[in-house]
């Protein structure tokens, strides 16, 4: 290509040309505007061929480019399809009609087609009705929804082999941004899902295993307390039978001899009366000794003793009778050994079991309600109904507060359930909910340190458990508790239980409790009353 320079000079050697033509006849101003056009000319032509230039390169340079561009797609093309036909995975693509456009080799083998008898096929030549619907289904909700589906599903192959396959579908979009088909990939998952399920069950065995050995640690609390409740209540029998057996023997001579002084005492004061009736004859014949007579009459307050000396043997006749009902009691409530069940009227003894605290409420200041409504036969244990009860009551009474504190027992029959029920409510602080439910937990209290085993209401709850009953507690924080105990009237037993052996007294007896006879509304009065005989409604007096 001509440089600008060049075609200048060319331009010039023109001219000069032209002005010698000139000389032959042309003037000089043609000559100047010859020179000029052809100066133009020639700097046109190189404004073209410099254009031309131009051109020639930037074809060259996007022919190089496309052609770059071009090697690196196929590269991609290379890439890619290598990967789509070499993962494990099966991939595919389906238009919206559910036909297939693409399959990669590992769907191809699975399928046992080429891809040429794949494409334009549907899943209704491949799999099952069922199997080919649902999928048709998954491809129109993908469709729908424009969002992917990731789920694990069972799959039938073509050999009908059943496999749990993952499968993510996703939609396909044209460039006018419409929906034109869904592409998937899914793979065998068996394996992991084998193992997932034989972890869920290695955890349920383990589950089970933690259960069984919390239900064995709970069994063993269970029968520790059993078993501190047996050899309790043992020893509390032994020494009560003992303390009995120590009390009749003295208790049996005092009782004789008061009952000689009582018939001494009536022959004594017969014969004071007689010797009254004497002093005017004495006074005549030894006036000194009736006058000392007269003093010691002063002094000792004869009359006075003379009329409260009756009164004296009846208030010990009293106290020796409480010492015999205590002692009774007292063998009544030790008999909690007792193997037999017997048809029993509760109310006698939840009578004795309020009298046997009545001492330790009247120390607090509380007062004991005692509502004992009429009440059938049960068969049970009796002597454990009464620990349950001795129990409650010990713990309604200490969380009352002192002197104003308000306890009250109540009974009555539940025709309903073919049961009674017992009611011991106190006025006290309440429980927590936060440790309600822990309450009938073995070795679990809210005592000080030393002031308490934690094994009363677990006992309690283990012996009612026993009867076929069940215990229910309300209470609010400050507004005190109540506890209620359901029995039914013939509760269903293990086969052996009535075999259960009871421990002998320090005599080599073993006592029973006898059948008692049904109580009315009944109250505790300042005194003991006896187990048996009703009263009307009233409270512990102070």
């Amino acid at each position: 290509m001509l440089s600008l320079t060049r075609l200048f000079q060319l331009a010039a050697n023109h001219s000069l040309a032209a002005f010698g033509a000139a000389d032959a006849g042309f003037p000089f101003a043609t000559r100047i505007g010859l020179v000029v056009l052809i100066a133009g000319a020639a700097v046109a032509l190189w404004r073209r061929r410099k254009r031309h230039s131009d051109l020639s390169t930037n074809l060259e340079t996007v022919a190089a480019e496309r052609r770059r561009a071009v090697r690196a797609l196929r590269e991609t093309e290379v890439f890619y399809h290598s990967l789509v036909e070499t993962l494990p995975q099966n991939i595919l693509r389906k238009d919206l009609e559910g036909r297939f456009t693409f399959a990669n080799q590992r769907l191809c083998s699975e399928l046992g087609r080429s891809l040429k008898d794949i494409l334009g096929k549907t899943d209704f030549d491949f799999w099952p009705r069922d199997l080919a619907e649902k999928y048709r289904r998954d491809d129109r909700r993908v469709i729908e929804s424009g969002q992917v589906l990731d789920v694990v599903e069972q799959h039938i192959t073509p050999q009908g082999e059943t496999l749990y396959v993952q499968v993510m579908k996703t939609p396909l979009f044209g460039q006018d941004g419409k929906p034109i088909g869904i592409q998937g990939i899914f793979w065998d998952v068996s394996a992991r899902i084998r193992a997932e399920e034989q972890l869920k069950e290695q955890h349920a065995a383990l589950q089970e295993l933690a259960s069984s050995e919390h239900q064995a640690h709970e069994a063993l609390k269970h029968t520790q307390s059993r078993l501190v409740q047996t050899e309790k209540l043992a020893s509390l029998g032994h020494l009560v039978a003992g303390v009995a057996h120590e009390i009749n023997n003295p208790l049996s001579f005092v009782s004789n001899n008061v009952a000689v002084l009582e018939r001494d005492l009536r022959d004594l004061l017969g014969l004071i009366d007689l010797y009254r009736q004497g002093e005017a004859d004495l006074e005549k014949v030894q006036p000194d000794l009736i006058e000392k007579i007269n003093d010691l009459d002063d002094r000792i307050d004869l009359n006075y003793s003379l009329t409260n000396l009756p009164r004296l043997i009846e208030r010990t006749r009293e106290g020796l009778r409480r010492i015999e009902r205590i002692v009774k009691e007292l063998r009544l409530f030790a008999r909690v050994d007792e193997g037999d069940w017997n048809e029993v009227d509760l109310n006698p003894g939840i009578e004795s079991s309020i009298n046997m605290v009545k001492g330790y409420a009247r120390k607090r200041g509380v007062w004991l309600v005692m509502d004992l409504g009429a009440l059938p036969t049960i068969r049970c244990r009796a002597a454990r109904i009464h620990q349950v009860v001795v129990n409650l009551l010990t713990n309604a009474i200490d969380a009352c507060k002192e002197d104003g504190g308000v306890v009250t027992v109540h009974t009555q029959t539940e025709p309903e359930v073919m049961g009674v029920r017992i009611d011991i409510q106190d006025n006290g602080c309440g429980i927590e909910s936060a440790i309600r439910e822990r309450i009938f937990d073995p070795f679990f209290t809210t005592k000080p340190v030393g002031q308490g085993t934690g094994l009363g209401l677990s006992i309690s709850y283990g012996i009612i458990q026993e009867h076929d009953g069940r215990i229910e507690v309300q209470s609010s924080p400050g507004e005190g508790a109540c506890f209620t105990i359901h029995l039914p009237m013939e509760p269903r037993r293990k086969r052996g239980e009535e075999a259960v052996p009871a421990i002998s007294n320090l005599d080599g007896r073993t006592e029973r409790t006898p059948p008692l006879t049904a109580s009315s509304k009944t109250a505790i009065a300042a005194e003991p009353l006896p187990a048996s005989p009703a009263a009307s409604s009233g409270e512990l007096a102070q």
